[in-house]
């Protein structure tokens, strides 16, 4: 036997075992992920300032209170619950009176929420000066974040704050200043938290380092022209949502939540297909740029809950989109320098391969569970994954890491060799 024909089986006795390896976690993460996981890690305050009195609404993920509670919650103890762990005074000291309303379920970027309204009396104290003391869930879950929304008497909209473990206060109008950072937070741990957003992404960055030539993959040449198919997907998926975001924010786009969140599901979908074989030439530009007009109307979806919409939440919402372009940027950053690596190997057509069919059987579960007909049965790995994304990130680098110890990095004549003379174990696919 050869070293040739020796290295061409270990290189694919070890891609066998690595992809066998990541469907084998899928299953133990299965199990981990739906005793321990919770769909949101983050609740939301928004907060109306009348002339007179003072109204609140809080929303928190159906599974997260669920958890805290210990069972499916009633109404009654999700209203009790709440108002343990919402106290406002006034600028007085005076502790201000709460009158709640039923509990409302709805399903906010397809996750099934509670929603409460309410009001408190100021008991005759200036209703523009208060201190709000909020712990629900970041009591049993330190993890956890409440962000904070306020319309003052003018109607004017603002992020007010992000209570946390470490600070469950806000006094209203002086964390006023610190909204659009937060917001920028806000803005990088939605995407970082959004499995569909992120596998969109890195599904389209599947097939950055390779061009489609006659209906089928041939390998890019170069660290240049790589980089420059990167920057046009980047580019394309950011102009995509933040034009939706912005014209839904101003009033001129309204979309049911249901239907955007189907065709979100249907966007890591097509997505996929064209990773398998392209769909049209420079297609994955398409693709970040058409759907991402759908993902921006999702973005705009979640902060319209938040209250933030019109010309007055603007600034918020822009600071909101800051926080979603270094999400985009940190994960080209942390999977792409591997994902090139690996593209100079004769592992990449499998791993490109074997990365868009588990894309495309993600997208049809959450098509299914989404339009109501199946319930998810990957949502423990999703959500297991999410919480831990470093195992993504290494897996991925000791993939390539692997690979290129098996089969030393094709070069631009070597390359240029195969095309004249296809192989079995060719780049091409």
């Amino acid at each position: 036997m050869t070293t040739r024909t020796l290295r061409a089986l270990l290189s694919r006795v070890m891609a066998t075992t690595a992809l066998s390896g990541v469907a084998a976690g899928g299953v133990v993460l299965l199990a981990a992920g739906q005793a321990q996981a919770h769909s949101l890690t983050s609740s939301t305050l928004s907060v109306r300032v009348g002339d007179e009195q003072v109204e609140a609404t809080v929303s928190v993920a159906a599974d997260t209170l669920d958890a805290v509670l210990g069972e499916a919650a009633t109404d009654a103890a999700v209203t009790g619950y709440l108002a343990d762990h919402l106290t406002v005074t006034g600028s007085d000291g005076s502790v201000w009176a709460e009158t709640w309303s039923p509990v409302v379920r709805e399903t906010v970027e397809g996750i099934d929420s509670y929603r409460v309204d309410v009001m408190l009396d100021s008991g005759g104290a200036d209703p523009s000066s208060f201190t709000l003391a909020y712990d629900g869930v970041i009591a049993t879950d330190s993890s956890h974040e409440a962000v904070v929304v306020l319309t003052d008497a003018a109607g004017d909209i603002s992020t007010a704050g992000v209570l946390s473990a470490t600070d469950d206060t806000l006094v209203v109008g002086d964390a006023a200043a610190t909204g659009l950072t937060d917001m920028v937070g806000y803005g990088l741990h939605h995407v970082l938290e959004g499995a569909d957003h992120l596998l969109f992404l890195l599904t389209l960055l599947l097939v950055a380092p390779v061009v489609a030539v006659g209906g089928r993959w041939r390998r890019r040449d170069g660290v240049r022209p790589t980089l420059g198919a990167v920057l046009a997907v980047v580019t394309a998926f950011t102009v995509g949502h933040s034009s939706t975001l912005l014209a839904s924010a101003l009033g001129w786009v309204t979309a049911p939540s249901a239907p955007v969140e189907v065709l979100i599901a249907v966007s890591v979908g097509v997505a996929a297909v064209h990773a398998l074989r392209p769909l049209a030439r420079r297609g994955e530009v398409l693709v970040a740029g058409g759907f991402g007009l759908v993902h921006g109307l999702a973005f705009a979806g979640i902060l319209t809950d938040l209250g933030l919409a019109g010309v007055t939440s603007v600034p918020a919402l822009l600071a909101f989109n800051v926080g979603v372009e270094l999400a985009q940027l940190l994960t080209v950053a942390l999977v792409f320098p591997s994902l090139y690596l690996l593209s100079r190997t004769r592992w990449y057509p499998r791993v490109r391969v074997a990365g868009a069919l588990l894309a495309l059987v993600a997208a049809t579960t959450w098509a299914l569970d989404r339009l109501g007909w199946l319930a998810d049965p990957l949502a423990g790995v999703e959500e297991t994954l999410v919480a831990h994304p470093w195992w993504v990130v290494v897996g991925v680098a000791l993939l390539a890491l692997a690979a290129r110890a098996t089969d030393p990095p094709v070069g631009r004549g070597r390359w240029a060799a195969r095309r004249a003379v296809p192989t079995s174990a060719g780049p091409t696919r």
